[in-house]
């Protein structure tokens, strides 16, 4: 196939500016908002597939960015991630990133989970025998998470560019994890298991704890399901007031302890708080 040199021209301005694009996404900055121009500190966000993986890219910016640039390079740059990563090989690594459960981190990990470890290991320690096994496990789990401190903000693309109160400035490091979707959900708290099960569609929470199995010491009323994007919602359990409510995969269904040790009555808010902050 033969192109003329208009065609040649016209794709070479074309790679270059992707190239230059690509190279320098300091440039992306939005031109409708003022930004500092105070010397200010380069920083890097790093992007992962999943914190369980080490592989990752580094995203270096000279200064402040709005969100919406920080998402254009990520995606961008998408294919840079080892394969291994990618679920699908077909896919565009777009169309691989399970957007519902994406999130973006201050650091690893959250300064609260070592003290909500540590409550639990001391609770465990004032209830009776047929209990501690409960919180152990709990205890046990939360140490084996991925929990940092999440910025609870919008990362949908198209929000992010329409809204400007969801296109936050960006001047320091973070960790953004673009995670595939996970074909399971986890079941934690005042169960006989806590572990992670394999989700189905229009499962409830109640049928997810019958697979782990309730307590005596559980909430039988209510279940905390934790959504992949933070949310936090109250899911009815009991067989008077039972209502279906979607739960979807990589959520987190929580059952309380009850009847708490005096000085730890706070422990319910402080777990289910920290698990909001847990990553793909």
């Amino acid at each position: 196939m033969v192109y003329s040199l208009e065609h040649l021209y016209q794709q070479s301005l074309a790679a270059i500016l992707a190239l230059a694009l690509l190279a320098a996404p300091q440039v992306l900055a939005n031109d409708n908002e003022k930004v500092d121009t105070a010397p200010t500190s380069a920083f890097t966000i790093e992007v992962f597939n999943s914190r369980h993986q080490a592989e990752h890219l580094q995203l270096y910016y000279p200064q402040p960015v709005r969100l919406e640039q920080i998402l254009i390079g990520t995606v961008a740059n998408l294919s840079l991630l080892p394969k291994a990563q990618l679920p699908t090989a077909q896919q565009e690594p777009e169309q691989s990133i399970y957007w519902t459960g994406t999130g973006i981190y201050k650091h690893f990990p959250h300064p609260n989970k070592a003290n909500v470890i540590s409550q639990l290991e001391k609770v465990s320690e004032l209830v009776d025998a047929d209990e501690n096994s409960g919180f152990q496990q709990l205890a046990t789990q939360l140490s084996q998470f991925e929990i940092g401190e999440r910025v609870f903000t919008p990362l949908d693309y198209d929000l992010v560019r329409i809204n400007k109160a969801s296109n936050p400035l960006v001047s320091e490091p973070m960790t953004l994890v673009l995670p595939s979707r996970p074909d399971s959900v986890w079941v934690l708290g005042a169960v006989q298991h806590n572990s992670e099960q394999p989700w189905a569609t229009r499962s409830s929470a109640s049928q997810y704890l019958k697979l782990v199995g309730t307590t005596s010491y559980g909430d039988n009323s209510i279940a905390t399901v934790i959504q992949p994007d933070g949310v936090i919602e109250q899911h009815p359990i009991a067989y008077w007031n039972k209502g279906h409510k979607d739960i979807a995969p990589g959520a987190i269904i929580y059952l309380g302890f009850n009847n708490l040790p005096a000085g730890y009555q706070s422990l319910n808010d402080e777990i289910i708080n920290l698990l909001r902050n847990k990553a793909l």
